[in-house]
């Protein structure tokens, strides 16, 4: 099974479900047996579920989030490729995460020096 991301108002309605997840703060459900296709797919229910716990842990846990993340999920997804995927999209996110956040530090303030 996949879920196939059609217009703009489906983002935004999983964007919504993913802050309104954060802010409650309580974990996101883990999917289903069965829901995943195994095929490693953009919309891949592991994918967002390990996205979702990311932004959980991140609001828990400031610190080594993406190694909670990866231990709580790496022994539950079954195929080896969707995992290896799963865990390369999570370090891909962390790395921009990351880049982000400097990004904000690094900026002056209005009235600053040059």
């Amino acid at each position: 099974m996949s879920i196939a991301v059609n217009n703009g108002f489906s983002v935004i309605k999983k964007c919504t479900q993913r802050f309104l997840a954060s802010y409650n703060m309580r974990p996101p459900i883990e999917p289903e047996p069965g829901l995943c296709c195994q095929e490693g797919c953009e919309s891949c229910v592991w994918l967002v579920y390990a996205q979702e716990l990311l932004d959980y842990y991140r609001q828990k846990y400031p610190t080594d989030t993406l190694n909670k993340v990866k231990e709580e999920i790496g022994d539950k997804i079954e195929s080896p490729s969707v995992r290896e995927y799963v865990m390369m999209e999570l370090a891909m996110t962390e790395k921009r995460y990351r880049n982000m956040a400097a990004i904000g530090v690094k900026k002056k303030k209005p009235g600053e020096g040059k």
